[in-house]
């Protein structure tokens, strides 16, 4: 039981937040592609536009080399405000923790998913889908405080299978 826990949601590597990534090291070991969520990875939950912060980290990415596309479970017309205000390709309604719209962003991008990222803020969407589709899983800590009801709820849980992986 315990190593299927870890096989579905155990992050490759653990960050305060985006700019903590040092994503030219990930390009050096032979990563091309970073997926980012945007609620509460990249921008307060409900965000239309990018801020400096969003703005910054995608600056880093594309400076490492690596391309980057948004993955989010939100509603397609607010993701494609987001992301166009980044100049980023997207995906919205993805669905995680399926893989689907992860695997589809790899084969959108011709990167093979082994040479992907993940980034976001939770184990039960964001990772789980990552570690589904072969990418490489980034937890990073949640940018702010306000979450919708649902999340807060899947955070109970989630806490409960962090402590197995800070423990150690």
């Amino acid at each position: 039981m315990l190593q299927m826990i870890d096989r579905i949601f155990k992050p490759d590597a653990c960050f305060q937040d985006l700019l903590q990534i040092d994503f030219a090291a990930y390009a050096s070991l032979g990563f091309k592609l970073v997926l980012l969520d945007i609620d509460n990875t990249l921008a307060r939950h409900g965000a239309h536009q990018g801020d400096d912060f969003a703005r910054e980290a995608v600056r880093r990415i594309f400076e490492s080399g690596m391309d980057c596309r948004i993955i989010s479970n939100a509603a397609t017309s607010r993701t494609r405000q987001y992301a166009t205000s980044l100049s980023l390709s997207f995906t919205a309604m993805a669905n995680k923790p399926s893989p689907k719209a992860l695997l589809e962003a790899c084969r959108r991008s011709g990167i093979p998913a082994g040479q992907a990222i993940m980034v976001g803020d939770q184990l039960l969407t964001d990772i789980a889908a990552a570690r589904r589709a072969g990418c490489l899983a980034i937890l990073v800590r949640p940018r702010y405080e306000y979450e919708a009801w649902n999340v807060r709820l899947k955070r109970l849980l989630e806490k409960t299978i962090l402590r197995r992986y800070i423990a150690r």
